[in-house]
């Protein structure tokens, strides 16, 4: 995964657009090992996510179950796999759309807020991250064989495996760009600890 957006990552004079995309690389690049890591932003990803929120009475009867510490524990352990699978597959589409980044002002992005080149690449992504993602929370839910979150993850599912899958593919999704936008805040926090001479030099000019 690293190798993939490193592998975007050359050196030609550098530009105004091409410090944005840079930053936005080292960001995606720390945040994904980040996210590999145990804590972080996937705790914040199991610990908020609401299954049975919009479910109806379906909901109301699932809710104890789902808020025993016993199915969070064997939520927990069988999630954050499945959520690393699924970034590993969105990888190659961060890369691809950093590399391509279409930036009508460079400079007032570099300039801007602590997450601005992230809303940037998210708002020019869509749900680009998202379908990457979803494959492997639709198969995971398929194969899934646990006693204790079988019975009601099934239940849940009766709405459709496809609807639950593409409900945790948009938690997933907002806890990826959570982090990468919380590593481009320490960059530009802290040019100089980046690790890019270059880009560091163009940060302090902001």
């Amino acid at each position: 995964m690293a190798a993939l957006l490193a592998s975007c990552a050359t050196l030609p004079p550098l530009s105004v657009d091409e410090a944005v995309r840079r930053l936005l690389r080292r960001a995606t690049l720390r945040a994904l090992a980040r996210l590999e890591q145990p804590g972080g932003a996937w705790d914040t990803f199991v610990a908020g996510l609401d299954l049975d929120s919009g479910l109806g009475p379906a909901g109301i009867v699932l809710k104890r179950a789902l808020m025993s510490a016993e199915f969070r524990r064997r939520l927990d352990q069988w999630l954050r796999p499945v959520a690393d699978r699924a970034v590993h597959a969105a990888a190659p589409r961060l890369a691809a759309a950093i590399r391509t980044l279409g930036i009508a002002n460079a400079r007032a992005v570099l300039a801007g807020g602590p997450r601005a080149a992230t809303q940037l690449l998210r708002s020019d992504m869509g749900p680009a991250v998202i379908e990457a993602m979803f494959p492997e929370f639709k198969d995971a839910l398929h194969r899934l064989d646990d006693p204790v979150l079988g019975p009601a993850i099934r239940l849940l599912a009766e709405l459709g495996v496809e609807t639950l899958a593409r409900k945790l593919a948009h938690h997933a999704d907002d806890a990826v760009w959570g982090a990468i936008g919380d590593e481009e805040a320490a960059i530009r926090a802290d040019p100089a600890a980046g690790g890019d001479p270059q880009l560091a030099g163009m940060l302090a000019q902001r």
